[in-house]
């Protein structure tokens, strides 16, 4: 039986990773087949995980309740014999915890890749020292980049704007900048060709869609842009870092196919050699002045700013974990009291014996906290597997660093003994204060 379930568990695990793998990256069918095969393939992989779960539950909780059992000798010895022996049940009681620990897990590693990968872009590709958004999310006037351009403490100025264009069919989006500034304020890991002489109808390329276009230094590509405006652009550059984008072009080619009002998505600066950066920011401070939608940060400020907003998604992280526990008190408080009803008799014979109350309440709390940290570390796996997949199916110019972060796992961890704890506090109070003769008698 054991067996059946164990490769009933495997093909249904498989099945359920496999879905999800496709999902996430062929996307059959656009959004709704990501969706559709993505969501059905995790659900799947949860119920093949609880099934395998059973099934290595004996050996696994085990190991578990080793160091319990060797600090609190019979009342150890007795909750892991319990948990062992029966691992359908502690499956069970341990699958809402599981599933809240998997989707925390998940987030976790793919909030802090995200972190990660942001840092290291600031910190390498990007030598601005300025970053000014716009605090509406309207996007700046031209005039910012061009006051900015003004201020003579600055080296180099150039916004980033956008526009939307079709290539066989498919969209891409372009973004436009001051070439020669460009080369000054970011590192795009140029692998070919030149950034500073683009020159109008030009093209930088990412060496992603390069090598789908099977393009190279030269190579001409056919663009309708969102206005209708059909363009020819050639191939002067092949870069690596995908930070700013796959496509782009110069500030004079964006111009000459559109005359539309533009807004820019954002602006970088960088100081001029020698210039000390408190004159620098007294000096752009002084520039920004009339423009108080700008939100001007130096390249600090704006690491800091975002990773405040990681911080608060791991915030979430952190309430989700505690919303999971309270889930998972409930599961395995409700699976114990069934389970001290059902060894009414075995507890009865044991306190006739010898074992003494304090010792009945130890067995039923550390039993709960095997159970617990088994679903946890279950969860962890699963949530962890989940968290990377997510991690590498986002493009790189997005998230192009995996990360992990050992805080929440330890806080998983710790929580759940904590759950496991408070699990227990009814049923071993019920356990520790049976009626002997009455639970000796119970048939």
């Amino acid at each position: 039986m054991r067996s059946r379930r164990l490769v009933a568990g495997v093909v249904v695990t498989v099945v359920g990773v496999t879905m999800f793998v496709v999902g996430l990256f062929i996307r059959p069918g656009g959004t709704v087949g990501l969706i559709a095969l993505a969501g059905i393939g995790a659900l799947i992989l949860f119920l093949g995980i609880a099934s395998l779960s059973s099934t290595v539950a004996t050996p696994v909780t085990r190991v578990i309740g080793w160091p319990v059992e060797k600090l609190f000798k019979v009342p150890g010895a007795l909750a892991r014999q319990n948990v062992a022996r029966a691992p359908r049940r502690t499956s069970s009681s341990a699958s809402a915890l599981m599933i809240g620990v998997a989707l925390v897990s998940s987030t976790a590693v793919f909030a802090s890749s995200l972190r990660a990968s942001l840092v290291d872009t600031l910190e390498s590709a990007i030598s601005a020292d300025y970053i000014v958004t716009d605090s509406g999310f309207q996007g700046l006037s031209p005039v910012v980049s061009e006051t900015l351009g003004e201020v003579p403490e600055l080296e180099a100025v150039t916004p980033i704007r956008g526009i939307s264009g079709q290539i066989d069919g498919s969209t891409k989006n372009f973004g436009a900048v001051d070439p020669v500034a460009f080369e000054k304020l970011v590192d795009p890991d140029l692998q070919d060709g030149t950034v500073a002489d683009l020159a109008v109808n030009e093209l930088l390329l990412h060496r992603d869609p390069a090598s789908d276009l099977d393009a190279t230094i030269g190579s001409t590509v056919d663009v309708t842009f969102q206005n209708g405006v059909e363009q020819t652009l050639t191939v002067a550059g092949i870069y690596g870092d995908a930070t700013f984008g796959n496509w782009l072009i110069s500030l004079d080619t964006l111009t000459g196919i559109s005359d539309a009002p533009a807004r820019d998505f954002f602006v970088i600066a960088k100081l001029a050699d020698g210039v000390d950066p408190a004159t620098g920011d007294a000096a752009v401070e002084a520039a920004m002045e009339p423009f108080p939608q700008a939100n001007v940060q130096t390249n600090a400020e704006f690491l800091d700013s975002q990773e405040a907003q990681i911080n608060q998604l791991l915030l979430i992280i952190t309430m989700l974990l505690a919303f999971a526990i309270l889930i998972a008190i409930l599961g395995i408080s409700i699976t114990l009291a069934l389970g001290v009803f059902e060894r009414t008799r075995e507890i009865g014979l044991l306190r006739a014996v010898g074992m003494n109350k304090r010792q009945t309440r130890r067995s039923v709390r550390w039993e709960a906290v095997i159970v617990s940290t088994f679903g946890a570390l279950v969860g962890i796996v699963v949530g962890t597997f989940l968290g990377v997949v997510l991690t590498l199916a986002v493009p790189d110019d997005v998230i192009g660093k995996l990360a992990f972060n050992p805080t929440i796992i330890v806080a998983i961890l710790i929580g759940a003994v904590i759950a496991g704890l408070l699990a227990a506090l009814y049923p071993s109070y019920k356990a520790s204060n049976m009626n002997v003769l009455e639970a000796i008698a119970t048939e």
